[in-house]
């Protein structure tokens, strides 16, 4: 039965644009949507970048182009993110008709999320006090990271009804986060108040967002990987703002806090908090609850494997080798039915993307000069281009089910990227 072409071309779009609102690289949202297309008897092109989306479904009688601005969505959904492939890989196999495929993405796009934005807002808080101990911190600046991280919650997450002031929020939370950081060193003994803004404020540092982009530029996909960079850069540039506008304030009262050396935990209590920050993560990034185990075990698999290799090759090697062991398993996982690999990646790389270095880099601006600052934000590419490397290379001993390349776009049958 022949399809409704405009329905299907409008159907496409929205595919397209919610495919790429969740943090699906370009080319493989292209490649689905045009799986999708195929399935129906459609021939499309599709365009994807960081602001827009584009289709054109091509016909005996006339091309139709249609195209949606994009807002900058700055929360990760991995629940959504799973069904809307599942969704899309159901089209591709011929068991999803249109009036079911826009029945069923109408319903995914109005779902509320899983958790109840309180314990979301505690989550926040959790995993910061868990990314303080795995970067060297103790048991109080673990607590002053909790609040920072809850803060930053209550701002980043409780305000996503405003995707457009995304810039804007990550200055305000930065703003706020380090003054709160900052005001605990007024009533409690010394602890490392730099270390703990570092850990409450990691889920506002854009580092996957990096990522992201230098794996599509390393894709060739540079239309899409360069803007989706440039912002990642901006938001760290609006956070340093915020950062050193607290600091300059503070400093009309008192002398800025100074780092001081602290006793870092045992290893095993710091595995065991980590793995809690993983139980956290699942959910800030909304991930099925089923999935919360293999969540925790990816973010484990990148923690263990990172101190393993550091161990071994230090740090200018064990970003690219603790992301080629993270994407193996990922991709070995995404394998299964009704499994995404990045439901172990994405957690995985949060523990090897370069935030505890980009926010080191923001903090810099605070009093350590601004050749330091330069040097560390270039560290921050130079471990987003590591991380692109090892998911590459594992790319090649796992490939993927279906190729993500624009010369072969329908591939012989459905799977999981």
């Amino acid at each position: 039965m022949p399809v409704d072409e405009e329905a299907a071309s409008a159907f496409l779009l929205d595919l397209a644009r919610a495919l790429h609102l969740a943090y699906q690289p370009s080319l493989l949202v292209e490649a689905r949507v045009k799986r999708a297309a195929r399935a129906w008897g459609l021939q499309v092109e599709v365009f994807t970048l960081q602001s827009l989306a584009m289709t054109e479904v091509l016909s005996s009688r006339r091309p139709r182009v249609a195209f949606a601005r994009l807002p900058f969505n700055p929360h990760w959904n991995l629940g959504r993110a799973a069904a809307l492939l599942r969704l899309a890989d159901g089209i591709a196999e011929g068991g999803v008709r249109l009036p079911e495929a826009r029945a069923e993405l109408d319903r995914l796009l109005a779902s509320h999320l899983p958790y109840p934005e309180w314990l979301v807002f505690l989550a926040y808080g959790v995993y910061g006090a868990a990314v303080t101990a795995r970067v060297g911190g103790a048991w109080l600046e673990m607590g002053v990271a909790f609040v920072v991280g809850v803060l930053a919650g209550v701002i980043h997450f409780g305000t996503l009804r405003s995707q457009r002031l995304d810039l804007q929020k990550s200055f305000v939370a930065a703003f706020l986060g380090t003054l709160v950081a900052f005001g605990f060193t007024l009533v409690l003994p010394s602890f490392d108040a730099l270390r703990a803004l570092f850990g409450g404020a990691t889920l506002l540092v854009p580092a996957m967002v990096v990522t992201l982009g230098s794996l599509e530029l390393a894709m060739e996909s540079v239309e899409a990987g360069l803007p989706r960079l440039t912002y990642g850069l901006l938001r760290f540039m609006m956070m340093g703002v915020g950062i050193a506008a607290a600091g300059t304030l503070w400093s009309f009262a008192w002398p800025l806090p100074t780092h001081f050396v602290v006793q870092a935990l045992p290893p095993l209590v710091t595995l065991a908090l980590v793995g809690v920050g993983g139980v956290a993560l699942s959910v800030c990034m909304s991930g099925r609850p089923r999935d919360v185990g293999w969540i925790v075990g990816g973010v484990l698999l990148a923690y263990a494997t990172q101190a393993l290799a550091k161990a071994v090759l230090g740090d200018r090697g064990s970003p690219l080798v603790s992301a080629f062991v993270l994407g193996v398993a990922g991709l070995l996982y995404g394998r299964g039915k009704d499994r995404m690999p990045m439901t172990i990646i994405m957690p995985g790389l949060l523990q090897l993307a370069p935030g505890f270095v980009g926010t080191q880099a923001i903090v810099a601006l605070l009093g350590a000069g601004s050749a330091g600052a330069n040097a560390r934000l270039f560290d921050v590419l130079l471990v987003a281009l590591q991380l692109v490397l090892g998911l590459v290379f594992a790319s090649v001993v796992v490939p993927p089910r279906f190729p993500v390349n624009r010369e072969d776009p329908v591939p012989p049958r459905a799977g999981s990227a």
